[in-house]
């Protein structure tokens, strides 16, 4: 999903390595039967020879482990993504009515997936560390998911398939980056979500005109026969990894002079020390929803999932509306509403690390606000019918705004959660995931029926839209950053009252095992 692109994220603190410490102490489960997987070093843990699984360096570094995540983020995306620009085309073709609402409630399906299946499974997998496994079984689920929608038309069997898809998205966007902050040294954490983020971006970007031209020029099917043909590669790829644990594990049981404790890597050694004793963390666990009031209980924590939550609702409405839109106006083609959404996502390759630097530099509440206030004049414009170029501008200009804004969201609720005990990285991704997925549900069942069932449904979809970034702008202002703008205006020279760690020393923050003291 499009929540957390381009955010700037904290490295996490030694401290919180409870899914780490877990790794080391859970036994190998049984391996996969087969001898070509044995001989290839698929099977999880050590082999029964004792000799090294194949290929064991790079399957087990950092960038094949991050470009895995990476590879996860791009089509899960693109399965989403790729089907936006054609679906109400094709349910044209199949004679519905109501063609907005129906498209409003299959986008709403994989929201409401994703709602339902985050929270159960940063649990269970916080609780139990297993990684590899569950995002095999999750792109297999995928796979079925775009087979059901591809093959059956009928729409209730649709809806299934979209919420199918929501639930297997989950697995990448919690347990995907949990295995990342669990096999990259501390200190190149940071730099490693960065670049799985970009899969956001990449997926966005080419999705949209792949799926319209293979739909204009091939058929319903093309589109969804690519996303089968790099699902099939994205789980290659999962097959192929080696968690730092297992590899420990195989180290320890190996009773053959392959020399691996001379050739044990860098990388081992830094994973390794974010070992914390599993005594430290008791009393610490959190449940899933307390996790989400804990943090949103912080006023920081509050405008990160706020502004979280208004680009998710903004971002719903327009996508079952878009397409209708277009064609209605401009009597263009689902190859040209393609080029539409790429004209809004390709700006976001160079907004983002751009935003994310100034964020961590300056504070997030000087790029939040600017940002919410610059969307505003573009969304009433759309309305008007007079220019189709200047209209993908100015479409292009409110997404990029918003999404400008929205990076930096990811960053208040990242330095909320470092100093609040008993919140790992699974956590912290599944409340964004969670926040992100209730708002685009609801945005797109409110702008499927505004377009369908209001005189000027399009309209109110521009006005409505520019309300909530209207009434979004106070939340940065008074709350955002250590020292907030408000505070900066009206109590000009005071000294700093620490409110969740000021943005300027965000690296100073307290590490997320220590409990943050309060100030007077």
């Amino acid at each position: 999903m499009a929540i957390i692109a381009n955010q700037e994220i904290i490295p996490p603190s030694s401290g919180t390595s409870r899914d780490v410490v877990e790794g080391l102490h859970e036994k190998t489960n049984a391996s996969m039967s087969g001898g070509t997987r044995t001989k290839l070093g698929i099977s999880k843990g050590p082999t029964k020879s004792g000799k090294a699984p194949w290929g064991v360096k790079w399957r087990s570094s950092s960038w094949f482990i991050t470009t895995v995540v990476t590879l996860g983020v791009i089509t899960d995306i693109l399965t989403y993504t790729i089907v936006v620009p054609v679906l109400p085309y094709r349910l044209q073709s199949l004679n519905y009515t109501n063609i907005s609402t129906l498209t409003s409630w299959l986008l709403f399906a994989y929201s409401i997936g994703i709602f339902i299946c985050t929270l159960p499974v940063a649990y269970f997998f916080h609780k139990y560390p297993y990684r590899r496994s569950p995002l095999i079984f999750a792109v297999l689920a995928l796979d079925v998911a775009v087979i059901l929608f591809m093959t059956i038309n009928t729409y209730w069997v649709m809806v299934l398939s979209r919420f199918i898809q929501g639930a297997s998205s989950t697995v990448v966007w919690s347990v995907g980056f949990a295995l990342i902050c669990e096999n990259v040294p501390e200190k190149n954490v940071g730099r490693q979500i960065g670049f799985a983020y970009s899969g956001v971006s990449v997926g966005m970007t080419i999705a949209p005109p792949i799926g319209g031209a293979l739909y204009q020029h091939m058929g319903w099917h093309a589109p969804f026969v690519f996303c089968i043909i790099a699902l099939t590669l994205d789980l290659i790829l999962r097959l192929l990894v080696i968690e730092q644990k297992d590899l420990r594990q195989w180290e320890e049981t190996s009773h053959t002079t392959t020399g691996s404790e001379q050739t044990r890597s860098e990388d081992e050694e830094q994973v390794r020390q974010a070992e914390v004793p599993p005594g430290q963390l008791e009393g610490m666990e959190l449940s899933p929803w307390k996790v989400i009031l804990t943090i949103g209980s912080s006023a920081r924590g509050m405008t990160g999932f706020w502004v979280t939550f208004i680009y998710g609702l903004i971002i719903g409405i327009y996508e079952p509306s878009l397409t209708l839109r277009v064609q209605e106006v401009w009597n263009k083609e689902s190859d040209f509403v393609g080029l539409v959404y790429l004209a809004a996502a390709a700006p976001t390759f160079f907004t983002g690390p751009i935003v994310g630097a100034l964020a961590d530099k300056y504070g997030a509440e000087f790029i939040m606000l600017p940002c919410l206030a610059f969307a505003l004049p573009w969304l009433p414009l759309m309305i008007l019918k007079k220019s189709l170029a200047g209209f993908i501008v100015l479409f292009a200009l409110a997404e990029v705004a918003l999404q400008c804004a929205s990076g930096p969201a990811g960053l208040e609720v990242t330095i909320v959660a470092r100093q609040t005990p008993g919140i790992s990285e699974i956590h912290q991704f599944a409340a964004m995931n969670v926040a992100f997925a209730i708002s685009t549900s609801i945005g797109a069942v409110v702008g499927g029926q505004m377009y369908d069932h209001l005189p000027s449904g399009w309209a109110a979809i521009c006005w409505f839209a520019l309300g909530l970034t209207a009434i979004s702008l106070p939340f940065p202002f008074f709350f955002s950053g250590n020292k907030t703008l408000y505070r900066r205006m009206v109590h000009r020279g005071k000294s700093d009252e620490v409110e969740g760690g000021p943005a300027e020393d965000q690296r100073n923050a307290p590490e997320r095992g220590d409990v943050a003291v309060p100030h007077d």
